[in-house]
Parts: structure tokens; C-alpha cells; sequence
């Protein structure tokens, strides 16, 4: 029994004065880091999601050059307010803008709505441009004269 109890004693932490304390902070900072790293990537992915989740599924899909030409090409010899429904990462809203008009786009995705405000001041028309977070449903776009949504037949 003697010699057991001295082998115990010569591994111990408390022996060699660390105290174990620097295998513990190191595990407790890459818990830390990996926890940190899930929740970001959690905040980030989950607005591009969940609208798979939808009863009707609203998948962000950016506007090709050719869908924004046409959309441009409808507009011509036409004034007034415009709104996109479901403006995704802002792009007729910000081609609008270009043309002169006062544009509008409401999105469900923040993260979106942010790159598109970020979008439109790099491009200088955020004077011309808002972007809202908001549900297309609890929205009234009875004093648009321009409305453009590219959507799937279920949703109108």
C-alpha cells in the first residue's frame, strides 16, 4: 500500500504547484470559443431557414440582371412610389432608385435588410430607398403606384 499511495501522490497536480488550473482554463476558453461560434452561426443561418419552414415556402433567390432589366423596362413612362415585396438583398429596390424612383422594400430576413441599406448608401441612393423588416401580410400597399413581387402562385 505504501508504495501506491507515494505513485498517487507524485502525480498529483497540487505536488508540482499548477494546480491543474492551465488545462482548465485552456478547455474552458475553447467551450467558450466553440459556444461563441455556434451561437453566431445560429443568429445568421436561421433567417435564411426558416422561411423553408413556411407554409409557403419563401426561399431568398437574388434577382437576375435579366429579371431587373424587365422589371425596369415595365417601369418606363410610369411615376410614383415604388415597393418590392420580399426585396431580398434589395436589388430592384436599388435599380429603381437609379431610375429616379422613390423605392420601398419590405423583407423578413434582417440580415437582408441590412445588406440592403448597406447596399443602397454604397451605391448613393439611400435617400431614395427604405428597407423594412416586416411580414408582407401586415403590410398595406394601397398608396404604392408601383408594386413588383417575384413569389410562387400560392402566396397571391
Amino acid at each position: 500500500p505504501g508504495a501506491m499511495s507515494e505513485a498517487v501522490a507524485e502525480e498529483s497536480p497540487e505536488r508540482d504547484g499548477e494546480g491543474g488550473s492551465g488545462r482548465s482554463s485552456w478547455g474552458l476558453l475553447v467551450t467558450a470559443g466553440l459556444g461563441g461560434t455556434l451561437v453566431a452561426l445560429y443568429a445568421v443561418v436561421t433567417p435564411f431557414v426558416t422561411p423553408a419552414l413556411r407554409k409557403v415556402c419563401l426561399p431568398f433567390v437574388p434577382a437576375t440582371a435579366t429579371q431587373i432589366q424587365n422589371v425596369l423596362k415595365m417601369l418606363e413612362n410610369r411615376s410614383g412610389p415604388l415597393v418590392d415585396i420580399g426585396s431580398g438583398d434589395g436589388r430592384v429596390v436599388i435599380a429603381a432608385a437609379k431610375k429616379g424612383f422613390k423605392a420601398v422594400g419590405y423583407e423578413l430576413n434582417p440580415w437582408l435588410v441590412w445588406y440592403s441599406r448597406y447596399r443602397a448608401w454604397r451605391d448613393g441612393v439611400h435617400q431614395n430607398t427604405k428597407f423594412y423588416i416586416s411580414d408582407l401580410w401586415k403590410v398595406s400597399f394601397s398608396h404604392y403606384t408601383n408594386i413588383v413581387v417575384f413569389g410562387v402562385p400560392q402566396m397571391v
